[in-house]
């Protein structure tokens, strides 16, 4: 094999690569596009629960509180 076969079969070997690469590139895009449209429609109809009032279990934090200190001896 002469240098210019082997220079001729690097770049065929190279752009199979980056051809291959992109295309992979391209069906990530995609598949992050259907993914998007997929969730507003989730959200659209299957809305998320409201997140409790703040200060609304200060109990259950103060237990907590004090069952972590008294697991770790203080």
């Amino acid at each position: 094999m002469n240098a210019e076969s082997l220079f001729l079969q690097s770049l065929n070997i190279t752009a199979i690569g980056m051809l291959i690469v992109f295309s992979f590139l391209i069906l990530l895009i995609g598949m992050m596009k259907i993914l998007e449209v997929l969730v507003a429609w989730m959200d659209k109809h299957f809305p998320s629960a409201q997140p409790a009032a703040e200060g609304a279990d200060n109990t259950l934090l103060a237990v907590a509180i004090a069952a972590a200190k008294k697991f770790q001896g203080k």
